[in-house]
This record gives C-alpha cells, structure tokens and sequence, in this order.
C-alpha cells in the first residue's frame, strides 16, 4: 500500500522543560495545552490527568508509569524510546505523530482516534486497542502479539514487518490490507474479516482453518 501519512510538523524554537512541573503549572493554572517542550529523558509516575493537550513537543527516552491520561491530545509530537509501562490512555487523539522505538506494553489505548500517525519499531504487545479508528497509519516493523485490535474502523492503513501472532482482530475488516511481510499464527478473528486480505500462500494455508477448509 502507498502510503501518505502527513509527517510530524514540528516549528522552532522548542524550549527545555521539566515535564512533571509544566503539568502541574498547567492544572493550577486551569490550562489544559503544553506546547513547544522538549523534554529528554524524565520520568513520570502515577500521574493523573485527563484532557491534556500536547503540541509541537518532542519527548526522549521518557518514561510513564502508570499514569492515567484518558483523552489525551497530541498534535505534532515526536516520541523517541518513551516507555508508557501501565499506563492507561483510552480516547487518545493522535494527529501527525511519530512514535519511534517507545515500549507501550499493556497500554490501555481503547476507542482512540488516529490520524497521520507512525509506529515504527515499537512494542506494543499487550496492548488494547479496540474500538480505535485509524486514518493514514503506519505500523512498522513493531510487535503487536496478544494485542487486541479488535473493530477497528480503518482507511489507509498499513502493517510492515509486524508480529500479530495472537493478536486478536475480531469484526476489524481486513479488507485490501496487506499482510505478506507479517506474522500472523494463532492471530484471532472471524471469517468474514479475512475476506478481502493479501497473503501468502504459506499464510493462505495457515489462515484456511479460519474459512473451514481442510488441507490434506
């Protein structure tokens, strides 16, 4: 599939931040945006808040520990070897932004939205999804085992070099969704979502206990 995903713009100057301080100005301060932070190598633990909004901010080797972010927004931020360990993120809206090398194992991301985003070499086993609509989103090269995926609405959306080995992906259509360079065994769905994937023979042979076929 081509893809085009509208990259993460970030605008100069960012400015250094303590991400811990700059949240909790914003609450005292009834302000709901933090924008134009870089932050390099923090740790936030157990942090609660929701509807927090991130813009034009860059996050390194950052760590979140069971924090609660429900309704998070961010908008043109670049994660690179962020940890997101326990941490619960239900309706998170992404739009142009690029996730590269985070551990997001167990994240609770359910009924997000995301648009024009890019995992590339993530983890993201564990992880659940479901109910997440997905516009213009590139999965590269990222483990995906025992994820939950499941109904998924997407459009131009992409997995390279991915581990879906039991993953489950019940009532996501599969439709025109190439799955060739992945690996798929013991992945969980219905029939009818199959309908419509590419896949290899050696796939094809593996998935045809799905479609009640006997090989023999």
């Amino acid at each position: 599939m081509k893809m085009k995903i509208q990259p993460t713009n970030l605008t100069e100057p960012l400015t250094a931040g303590n991400l811990l301080y700059d949240l909790v100005q914003m609450q005292q301060q009834d302000e709901e945006e933090l924008h134009g932070g870089i932050y390099r190598n923090q740790l936030l633990e157990g942090f609660d808040g929701s509807g927090i909004e991130f813009k034009n901010c860059v996050f390194h080797g950052c760590q979140f520990s069971q924090c609660c972010l429900d309704n998070l927004s961010l908008t043109d931020v670049l994660l690179e070897n962020c940890s997101f360990s326990a941490c619960r993120l239900q309706d998170l809206a992404a739009c142009r932004v690029t996730l590269r090398g985070c551990k997001l194992m167990g994240v609770g991301m359910a009924h997000s939205l995301l648009r024009d985003v890019s995992f590339l070499g993530c983890n993201l086993r564990y992880a659940a999804m479901g109910g997440s609509r997905l516009k213009a989103v590139l999965f590269d090269g990222c483990s995906l085992q025992e994820s939950d995926c499941s109904e998924w609405r997407w459009k131009e959306t992409a997995f390279s070099d991915c581990d879906l080995r039991k993953s489950q992906l019940l009532h996501t259509s599969l439709n025109g969704m190439d799955l060739r360079s992945c690996e798929l065994d013991g992945f969980r769905l219905a029939p009818q979502d199959l309908k419509g994937a590419i896949v290899t023979p050696e796939q094809a042979m593996m998935l045809a206990g799905f479609l009640g076929v006997v090989i023999r």
